[in-house]
């Protein structure tokens, strides 16, 4: 097999998870607007479980086999790359499968102790034999990452998406439109909104193993016979590397989703109690009863992961993509102590991020409302509930985006531990902010604990990066001029909302005002370039 350049390899996979999100964003979307608050609040619960086990197949399954396959490789070691693959597929799949029994056995009792939410053992039931097929997925991804082969990886992860897609919405749908039908046939007790978030996360089930499929249909990798260097490795040893690297990695994985599980855990019991305190503030009648403020609860939980969360997390998803893009050159440059090098590649992709995430930022603050109104124009109720959130979480997205690159900079620096112990003091902030402002400001401290976590984040990672490589990065006073920029760009987007409300049809009003904030934004953008330029022209 021909060796594919790194580049080349890197462009594939950035390329794909890039497509990826944008997937993951049509798939969550329309799936918002077909079940409303409720059924996201279920399905929020599910695949709030997901996610963890999505991200420790994704990095931690998959860099140890990808690592080990690679090792043998450069040893001339095929044999025992071949029995790499062979071993992780027996580990990863026995395990995977023991976690699925033990996920439909303990579903009940985990919604209704740690989730809260009785009404989502269903979803998380139709989640459960996902983790098997992830372990597998990962497995042969890195099988064929070893070989420096990133297709088949680029073209899973694009079939799983488009999978989770098509099969999602096509099942919640279809559900909606026969529940008639349907319903004689499910438990006594199911509710409609339970039974269609089960459908969607039953699509999200089918499209991992689409991915599955996807990687058996490419063939296994062959470089051909060599005699290996060294004394090939025994299957036990090769257990213990691949174990070596899973478990620090799966470590990082799963504390980068601390922050949802926090919200799962604490989210709904903490607004269950603000609701039952002050029931008229959310429209409901003062004799409520536990379960009407449980199912009221949900709503609100189900508005807020389903739109608010979703609308905040498409930033970060494409300057994840500017963080993993420096991280060759910046790595490059570490280890050949080129110390300016590296400082320059440092303030240019944290420009970079900055340049996009303050003015996005600040305008989803400005126009969190219309925002909403323009993705889910049939939901009011929901955009009710999820509005001011979201425009505490348009602070929230810029400090998200900034770290993104700081924590690639610190991996590429050969310091990944420290994204961990990072991490870890952004979910205790998380998990207090929750319980001190949830009480207090409902799911608006939801969020507000969410920018606080991720401002603790952003500080303590470039703290570390200056002190793990000596690179100070000056954020505030660099983006200055940007933070200015962005502001008048929310100013001046609100204001032409306002006045083109009235005159024209809001699906139109919101880009052409989006439009009208930018061209603000790019001018004093370029105003404050020429006035660098002025200055530093010689008297």
């Amino acid at each position: 097999m021909k060796q594919q350049s790194v580049l080349r390899g890197s462009v594939w996979l950035i390329g794909s998870a890039l497509l990826a999100k944008c997937l993951g964003a049509v798939f969550r979307i329309p799936l918002t607007a077909m079940l409303g608050g409720t059924g996201m609040g279920y399905f929020s619960c599910a695949y709030g479980l997901f996610l963890p086990v999505f991200a420790l197949s994704v990095t931690g399954m998959n860099t140890a086999v990808s690592a080990v396959t690679a090792r043998s490789y450069a040893k001339l070691d095929p044999d025992s790359a071949a029995r790499t693959g062979r071993l992780a597929a027996r580990m990863f799949g026995l395990g995977g499968a023991v976690c699925t029994l033990f996920l439909l056995l303990i579903s009940r009792p985990l919604c209704e102790n740690l989730l809260h939410n009785p009404r989502a053992v269903a979803a998380v039931r139709m989640f459960a034999p996902a983790v098997f097929c992830c372990c597998l997925n990962a497995v042969l991804r890195g099988v064929h990452e070893g070989s420096q082969n990133m297709v088949p990886t680029a073209v899973s992860q694009v079939t799983e998406g488009i999978g989770r897609v098509a099969c999602g919405l096509l099942l919640c749908g279809m559900v909606l439109r026969h529940w008639a039908q349907i319903g004689p046939y499910l438990p006594d007790g199911t509710t409609l909104p339970e039974a269609a978030a089960a459908a969607a996360i039953l699509g999200v089930t089918l499209s991992t193993a689409v991915g599955l499929l996807t990687l058996l249909c490419f063939p296994k990798p062959h470089r051909g016979d060599a005699a290996p260097v060294y004394q090939p490795p025994s299957d036990r040893a090769l257990r213990r590397a691949l174990l070596r690297i899973l478990i620090p990695v799966a470590a990082a994985s799963l504390v980068t989703n601390l922050t949802t599980l926090i919200d799962l855990a604490t989210g709904l019991r903490l607004l269950e109690h603000v609701i039952l305190a002050a029931p008229a503030s959310f429209g409901l009648k003062p004799d409520l009863t536990q379960a009407d403020a449980a199912d009221c609860a949900n709503f609100q939980f189900g508005a807020f992961s389903g739109m608010a969360v979703t609308v905040f997390n498409l930033l970060p998803a494409v300057t994840n993509m500017l963080g993993k893009g420096v991280f060759p050159a910046f790595a490059a440059s570490f280890v050949q102590h080129r110390h300016d090098e590296s400082a320059a590649h440092a303030r240019h992709v944290m420009q970079r991020t900055a340049f996009l995430a303050i003015p996005a930022g600040c305008g989803m603050t400005a126009l969190a409302e219309p925002i909403l109104r323009f993705l889910f124009p049939s939901r009011m109720q929901e955009i009710a509930a999820a509005a001011g959130p979201l425009a505490y979480l348009g602070i929230a997205v810029i400090f998200a985006a900034l770290s993104y690159p700081v924590f690639s900079m610190l991996q590429a620096a050969g310091h990944a531990g420290d994204t961990v112990t990072v991490m870890l003091c952004g979910a205790a902030v998380k998990l207090t902010g929750n319980l001190l402002l949830i009480p207090r400001l409902g799911l608006s401290g939801t969020a507000l604990s969410t920018g606080l976590c991720y401002a603790v984040i952003l500080l303590l990672g470039l703290r570390q990066l200056r002190l793990r490589t000596g690179i100070r990065l000056h954020l505030l006073r660099e983006s200055a001029g940007m933070l200015s920029g962005g502001i008048l760009c929310a100013v001046a987007a609100a204001a032409v909302y306002r006045h083109l409300l009235p005159l024209l049809p809001q699906r139109l009003a919101l880009p052409a005002a989006v439009g009208c904030g930018a061209a603000v934004y790019l001018i004093r953008m370029l105003l404050a370039v020429s006035g660098q330029r002025k200055a530093a022209e010689p008297v």
